[in-house]
């Protein structure tokens, strides 16, 4: 594959998910417009953190790190029938074993509610019990629909997958809008609980709208329950590694909580706001790359093209480094201006947009480790290594704690976020390194010379915002949105033009890609 098709299928990803997002973010606010941070609301997060930690575990790491190299070495040494037939087979017995979870998960809905949130008075533990059922069966569609989303990035088809989330994110702000519009006097338990039958809407909408690409590449709606054959052993022995490293970040998340609650009120509540920020840029390129390059990576290892895979490697770090660093200047210069624009209205006062500012900003300096480690980590997948990323998963954990503890003395809650993307960083140069003397043929290319240039551009472009964003503060909304607007426009035009200057690698062919991405429009 070319770094055009490369480049193209990131693209692709980073669309669909950009508008994934976006719907996400109006989500939120049309969650904190209704809901608040009211008992209501706290029973809601409870229970759909239930479905969804379950989740992760066969939608965003776990079962598709240990299928997708699998499922594309067939296909090269045994060609497209073959490998259908394993991947009906592998969805077949997913099918069973979600059926059986989320039954299990209904029936136990009253203790897994009391162990994940013990301090809940008697009426929102009931509510929590009463919403986590209701939610369970969306871990049955999301398991299934993300092990169809693999299958079709593997074939290539980025765009329509990637807008998965955004189907849900569809369902719950329409089957809460129409009911609204039908009844508008209803009280705030009852629109908790249509909010809720919009996540199972989504999570229908996000399955059916894979199967039409599905029957394009030759599937068809059967299942065969076979548990046999070396493939499909190694799926699950494979699996079993990510889950418990997916377990061991689980508990990163709740080290940050329970220090969370010793600070000051409102922290919890800006760490999640500064986070679910941060995820935006995250998500649209980092969480894109990774998931466009792990079949591309399995190719290229299972037919042993060393020199295509150093090459794709170092202009996939390149590219992400090209975006994720003049958004970390541009977040730290402007994000206060962000928060305004986005949240500060009703509860939320100038103390709330300065504690999620703060979160925001220490946060985003780790997000250019976070997308290298998104990119990293498909490399040990696609060797077909699920145990490695585990095991510095758990080495990180235990970092993220101690730093947790130290950072918080000083930056109180900011402190939590500075110590997360210190972790992210610690954990890439731990990841390279492990690389390196695994597999030294497939090592992670020298880019650092890049990095160096556009790293030194973004401090340039942070002290330039900050100096003449101090010029135009307490502005109103609107003239905010264009101050905003204008000043990260100049920046973009300032860092671009300074990859040029300096011949950052891959630059003429980034700018080619987004002008040519222009005239078509």
């Amino acid at each position: 594959m070319s770094k055009r098709k490369l480049a193209k299928n990131i693209g692709s990803m980073s669309v669909a998910v950009f508008i994934s997002r976006i719907l996400g973010l109006i989500r939120d606010i049309v969650m904190t417009n209704y809901f608040g941070t009211s008992s209501v609301a706290d029973a809601f997060r409870i229970a759909f953190q239930i479905p969804n930690f379950l989740r992760r575990l066969f939608g965003e790491g776990a079962l598709s790190a240990a299928f997708v190299p699998i499922y594309n070495d067939i296909g090269v040494k045994k060609g497209r029938e073959y490998q259908i037939r394993f991947a009906i087979n592998v969805l077949s017995l997913l099918t069973i074993f979600l059926v059986i979870l989320c039954i299990l998960g209904i029936l136990l809905a009253p203790i897994l509610v009391k162990i994940i949130a013990p301090g809940l008075d008697d009426v929102t533990q009931q509510l929590a019990i009463k919403l986590t059922r209701i939610l369970f069966p969306y871990l049955f569609l999301i398991g299934l629909s993300s092990t169809l989303i693999s299958i079709l990035n593997s074939h290539d088809f980025f765009f329509v997958p990637g807008l998965s989330s955004a189907f849900l994110n569809i369902g719950m702000i329409g089957s809460l809008g129409i009911f609204v519009l039908i009844n508008e006097t209803t009280n705030i338990e009852e629109k908790i609980f249509y909010w809720s039958y919009g996540v199972l809407i989504g999570g229908i909408l996000q399955t059916i709208i894979n199967f039409p690409l599905l029957k394009k590449i030759g599937y068809k709606i059967k299942l065969n329950f076979n548990t046999q054959g070396k493939a499909i052993d190694t799926v699950w022995r494979r699996m079993i590694p990510g889950a418990i490293g997916i377990g061991v970040r689980q508990i990163n998340l709740v080290a940050d909580m329970i220090l969370a609650s010793l600070l000051a009120s409102g922290s919890i509540a800006a760490l999640g706001y500064g986070n679910r920020l941060m995820q935006l840029p995250m998500g649209i390129f980092g969480v894109a790359a990774g998931v466009a390059v792990l079949p591309l990576f399995s190719r290229y290892i299972a037919e042993k093209k060393w020199s295509a895979l150093q090459d794709s490697m170092r202009f996939s770090a390149i590219s992400l480094s090209f975006i994720m660093l003049p958004i970390t200047a541009i977040i730290a210069g402007l994000g206060r201006d962000f928060i305004k624009i986005l949240f500060m209205r009703g509860q939320f006062d100038a103390v709330s947009v300065e504690m999620t500012f703060k979160a925001f900003l220490f946060y985003s300096l780790g997000i250019i480790f976070y997308s290298l480690n998104r990119l990293v980590i498909p490399v040990f997948y696609a060797n077909k290594d699920t145990k490695t990323p585990v095991k510095v998963s758990a080495v990180i954990v235990v970092v993220n704690i101690v730093l947790n503890v130290i950072l918080m003395q000083f930056l109180q809650h900011a402190g939590l976020a500075l110590a997360t993307s210190l972790s992210a960083m610690i954990q890439f140069f731990i990841l390279i390194r492990l690389l390196q003397k695994k597999a030294p043929q497939i090592a992670f290319p020298n880019i650092w010379s890049e990095i160096i240039k556009m790293t030194g551009l973004s401090i340039l472009l942070f002290v330039a915002l900050n100096y003449i964003n101090q010029f135009y503060t307490d502005l109103d909304f609107w003239p905010n949105i264009i101050k905003s607007m204008l000043l990260s426009f100049a920046g973009i035009i300032f860092f671009v033009s300074g990859t040029v200057v300096l011949r950052v690698e891959y630059t003429r062919e980034i700018r080619k890609k987004i002008w040519q991405k222009i005239i078509r429009k």
